[in-house]
């Protein structure tokens, strides 16, 4: 059987809203279900309220559909006599709520930290500018990696504020380490957070250039890419895949497609990652 989102009223009770699936077929009263939903919602009698997508449920004899409320969809599923709906989504309960997340999240190519076996995938979004992002990297780097070594595969990707002067500079720095040295991307990564205060909009070039020494790139690419804002356009979509994931701020987490948001303690993050380690294959 289904599970309902509960985004909307579940009209009747649940046990008469399955067996009304068991009657003849019928269209579905769109004027009926219209009005019922305009009322419910208190929707302005002059605003407009559509049914469209119409079609047969995945469960037996029901409807299912959208109503266009002002612009906004509302899913429903109505039963095949037209007198219980829920409004709402339809789930499958054989289906990962967390597999369509991580399907928007794009790694391919993308450095990691962890073994490229792991059962447990953590994507930070984070901004290398922010004091809370900080806190995030010592808790990454200090405990959960410490904690699980290969059982986890970690990702950084940027989400810099406007208001971060630096952050996106930075990101295209690293990004532009990245594509020639992977010891040289992790060590910008690093040096950013252990030495956030000291970094300036300013000093930001020369300060990366002497991270640098020792990683054995070529720096002149390097600040050719990073003169030219060569890899901003990643910066920026790895911002908007985070948006997409609902990550509204820094720094924003994404382990196995579960969201867990801001500089949280370690026992956060090892409630969830014991969790999508005890889960069978």
């Amino acid at each position: 059987m289904m599970r309902f989102a509960q985004k909307g009223i579940i009209v009747g009770s649940v046990f008469a809203f399955v067996a009304g699936f068991a009657g003849a077929a019928v269209a579905v009263d769109a004027d009926k279900l219209v009005e019922y939903y305009r009322r419910k919602a208190n929707v302005p009698p002059n605003a407009p309220v559509t049914v469209e997508d119409l079609k047969d449920s995945p469960i037996a004899g029901a409807k299912q559909g959208n109503l266009v409320v002002q612009g906004r969809k509302v899913g429903f599923i109505s039963s095949a006599d037209g007198r219980y709906a829920v409004f709402g989504e339809l789930e499958d309960l054989t289906v990962d709520p967390f597999k369509a997340v991580m399907e928007k999240i794009s790694l391919e190519g993308r450095h990691f930290k962890g073994s490229a076996d792991a059962k447990v995938t953590i994507v930070e979004y984070s901004d290398f500018q922010c004091p809370f992002c900080t806190r995030g990297y010592t808790t990454i780097e200090d405990q959960v990696l410490k904690e699980y070594g290969d059982k986890v595969r970690f990702y950084y990707k940027h989400f810099p504020l406007g208001f971060h002067k630096w952050a996106e500079p930075a990101g295209v720095g690293t990004e532009c380490a990245a594509d020639l040295n992977k010891d040289a991307y992790w060590k910008l990564y690093a040096y950013y957070f252990e030495n956030q205060k000291a970094i300036t909009p300013q000093n930001l070039k020369e300060k990366s250039k002497e991270a640098l020494e020792g990683t054995g790139i070529d720096v002149a690419k390097w600040e050719a890419c990073f003169d030219s804002n060569g890899t901003v356009d990643r910066v920026r979509a790895d911002m908007a895949e985070g948006q997409s994931v609902g990550v509204t701020g820094t720094p924003g987490f994404i382990i196995n497609g579960r969201l867990v948001s801001g500089a949280q303690p370690f026992e956060r993050f090892k409630a969830i990652i014991d969790d999508e380690l005890s889960r069978p294959n």
